[in-house]
């Protein structure tokens, strides 16, 4: 199937990059092509009505109307979506066709905090829905990041790394039946 994965904050050393990076890692492995943005490639304009979307912008439609799925990991600022994450998705949802009708999404985070990025994902969940997105009804969610993450984003806390390979099939099985 074709994945595709939105997320990381813009810092280099971001944890939700690190996090995406593994996740692309395992999807890729299974056999699934997989585009993901990450970084300069989601340093839009801020939204504006009027202005025609960038190359940049372009791309990820194209990715975004192609893929049977997509991953969004995220960032948690103050318990919402990261503002360049949530112009993303404005740009997005004004360019025809929509990209969001039907997609099932995978919410992912990691966090230095003991929650993990889930308080994030609540806000997220509700503006896919607005959009017409199928969010999974899990995620996966890594607490204590800094400390629970190597360097390649590969978790090294024993249950969270149980908890991705399930969440992550669950997730593919949902999209290949929905998106096949």
């Amino acid at each position: 199937m074709r994945m595709a994965l939105l997320g990381g904050s813009l810092r280099p050393e971001s944890l939700n990059t690190r996090l995406l990076g593994h996740l692309e890692t395992e999807l890729e492995a299974r056999g699934h092509e997989v585009s993901a943005f990450t970084g300069a490639a989601l340093r839009l304009p801020l939204y504006e009505d009027g202005v025609a979307p960038s190359a940049e912008a372009q791309a990820l439609h194209a990715a975004l109307h192609a893929a049977q799925g997509l991953l969004i990991v995220s960032p948690e600022y103050n318990a919402g979506i990261p503002g360049h994450l949530k112009n993303v998705v404005d740009w997005l949802s004004t360019m025809g066709p929509s990209p969001w009708q039907g997609l099932p999404v995978l919410l992912c985070a990691a966090s230095p905090g003991a929650f993990g990025g889930a308080r994030g994902l609540v806000a997220w969940r509700a503006t896919l829905a607005n959009m017409g997105a199928l969010a999974y009804p899990g995620a996966i969610t890594v607490p204590h990041a800094d400390q629970q993450l190597d360097a390649r984003g590969v978790p090294t806390d024993p249950r969270t790394a149980a908890a991705v390979p399930k969440t992550l099939d669950g997730f593919l099985a949902l999209a290949a039946r929905l998106r096949s």
